[in-house]
């Protein structure tokens, strides 16, 4: 049975992708078969976080030439991996049945992965909040900033009255450490909480290290390959961890993996 996660954002620029990429390879270090779907359509790129250059995407399912494992990828840290396409118009603009076409299709997928991590959209967009109310579980990405914080909530009221989606977890970006973001989850909490029935729960933090930003920028997750015991790699491996204590969406919607 697989599990799937949709990560997602209120707004660009908090390191989703990032989060992603990393938890997703976290998750292979922890020896589960972990797919990692990028669904940011038309503006993906997980596959440049990952520094690799598929030959097939998503984008090529949708056109009908590719089969879902067709466009499947396995990275060298047995990542597999399907990606999101290029920005073209057509995945900017897919139909709410062509969406439904994608998610009702992972369940002829033969190797069925043990967890799925869904690199959605941020923001409350269409496309985002169908792959969101699909997954079983989703998390919201934050920082500290004050737009974070209203952007995030905005995503999570839409997903709560439209999808009835009440369960989320939360995992703090680029934090000072682990204890500040520990407190910037409480604060957005109380706020949230305070207007919607929902739950939150604390994924954990990941601190603003140049290790991070560095790994960007070389196209190596810090995750890759690594082995050692620093802080940046904790941290993912106990979020990897920690999903476990996330609960479940149930939406009433299709989800992926049905069949």
């Amino acid at each position: 049975m697989t599990t799937t996660i949709a990560i997602a954002s209120g707004k660009g620029g908090v390191g989703k992708t990032t989060i992603a990429v990393n938890l997703s390879l976290a998750l292979t270090k922890q020896n589960k078969n972990t797919l990692l779907l990028d669904a940011d359509l038309g503006m993906a790129n997980s596959h440049i976080l990952l520094g690799i250059n598929p030959k097939f995407s998503l984008e090529d399912f949708v056109l009908g030439s590719k089969s879902l494992d067709d466009v499947i990828n396995t990275t060298s840290d047995k990542l597999r991996f399907v990606s999101g396409g290029s920005a073209i118009n057509h995945l900017l603009n897919l139909s709410d049945l062509e969406r439904h076409k994608i998610i009702q299709n992972f369940g002829n997928v033969k190797n069925k992965p043990e967890t799925m991590i869904i690199d959605v959209g941020a923001g409350a967009e269409s496309s985002s909040l169908t792959f969101m109310a699909s997954a079983d579980k989703v998390i919201v990405v934050i920082t500290a900033e004050p737009t974070s914080f209203i952007d995030a909530y905005g995503l999570i009221k839409t997903a709560f009255l439209d999808h009835k989606m009440e369960n989320f977890g939360v995992i703090v970006n680029m934090a000072h450490s682990q204890i500040q973001a520990k407190l910037n989850f409480d604060k957005f909490r109380a706020i949230t909480q305070k207007f919607l029935d929902v739950n939150l729960n604390f994924i954990g933090g990941v601190s603003s290290s140049q290790r991070i930003k560095t790994s960007i920028i070389r196209r190596k997750p810090i995750m890759s390959g690594n082995s050692d015991k620093s802080p940046d790699i904790e941290a993912f491996l106990n979020m990897a961890t920690n999903l476990n204590t996330l609960a479940t969406n149930k939406t009433g919607t299709i989800k992926f993996f049905e069949n």
